[in-house]
């Protein structure tokens, strides 16, 4: 591997990780679509990218990250999509909260998707592969700015192809549009001026267990299973004020997991990449389960090559995680001998 692609190699990676996760393993872009992958992985490889280029350019942390990756959904589902107002494209309507224009528990539910696996999922497995370089940006000035045009392009042409193609008959109102602008902005600026909170000083105090790996796993599977059962509300909570339950409650849930995630990955904790990794393995499992059994469910061929993609998958992740174990090791005995 020469010098120039060893440079890019993490760049690359992540292109590839954010199409993979969100849509191929998904499901939502399967084998009877996959001439879709070059304008998906523009806009997810893209998107990721320049999302971790701008939040590591101003520190280390994740809280940029959640900033830019509801920015990223609301351009995606909100501008070019128009899923979050279309009351028919993916059945968005149907999932509930339908009022002013807005399909509102999609919209909560899309959003946290996209923050999760389409967004922080990938660059956090990206900067496991690449250690030494997980706190440092990737890409030049001109780097970011090519990656800035691929991502452009790619969703100049998503928005293209549903708006005059897939959806012709649908337009979103004016105001709901240049709402969606203007918050998508004002989350990109609130990320870039976000100051981390200072790190602790040194302290004395015995050096605290973090959970076990596997059982942080457990949490946020359970976690990510709960968020998709917005997608699956009972009918009685789609409509009305009873609407507000399950919304306010994944609202709740996101926030909880947020504070739990910090507590355990305090400075004074010993958290470990393998922890990490099981922060998204679970949420993973969720994912590629739900599209076996429902986003693929109508077309076998498309069933068995996402069931197919999954299996790789998880057996991937697991070699990963036995890797890590053992890099793990080889870092504490070089601690103990110096």
């Amino acid at each position: 591997m020469n010098f120039r692609t060893h440079r890019y190699a993490p760049v690359l990676v992540l292109l590839v990780l954010s199409p993979l996760v969100a849509e191929v393993l998904f499901g939502a872009t399967p084998i009877s679509r996959l001439g879709a992958l070059l304008p998906v992985t523009a806009i997810y490889g893209g998107g990721a990218v320049l999302v971790r280029e701008l939040a590591r350019r101003r520190g280390p942390g994740w809280s940029r990250i959640v900033l830019l990756g509801a920015a990223y959904a609301i351009v995606e589902e909100g501008l070019a999509l128009q899923s979050m107002f279309n009351p028919d494209l993916f059945n968005a309507g149907l999932v509930g909260g339908r009022m002013l224009g807005v399909n509102w528990v999609w919209s909560e539910w899309t959003v946290g998707y996209h923050v999760v696996w389409s967004i922080s999922i990938p660059i956090l497995l990206a900067e496991l592969l690449f250690p030494a370089r997980r706190a440092e940006p990737w890409l030049g000035r001109i780097g970011v700015a090519v990656v800035g045009v691929v991502y452009t392009i790619g969703v100049l042409v998503l928005a293209y192809s549903f708006r005059l193609i897939i959806t012709p008959d649908f337009r979103t109102p004016l105001a709901l549009e240049a709402g969606s602008t203007l918050l998508a902005i004002g989350l990109v600026g609130l990320a870039l001026v976000w100051t981390a909170a200072p790190a602790r000083p040194p302290s004395n105090e015995p050096v605290r267990n973090a959970p076990a790996p596997w059982l942080g796993g457990l949490v946020a599977f359970l976690a990510a299973g709960a968020w998709f059962g917005l997608l699956d509300l009972p009918h009685v909570m789609r409509t009305g004020v009873l609407v507000l339950v399950p919304m306010t409650l994944g609202v709740v849930l996101a926030a909880g997991m947020a504070a739990l995630i910090r507590q355990w990955s305090a400075p004074g904790r010993r958290w470990s990449d393998q922890h990490s990794l099981a922060l998204a393995f679970g949420p993973l499992l969720v994912s590629m389960l739900w599209g076996f059994f429902f986003v693929t469910a109508g077309n076998h061929v498309d069933q068995l090559g996402q069931g197919a993609a999954s299996v790789v998958a998880v057996v991937l992740l697991m070699l990963f995680a036995r890797r890590l174990r053992e890099r793990g090791h080889v870092a504490a005995e070089s601690g103990q001998e110096n």
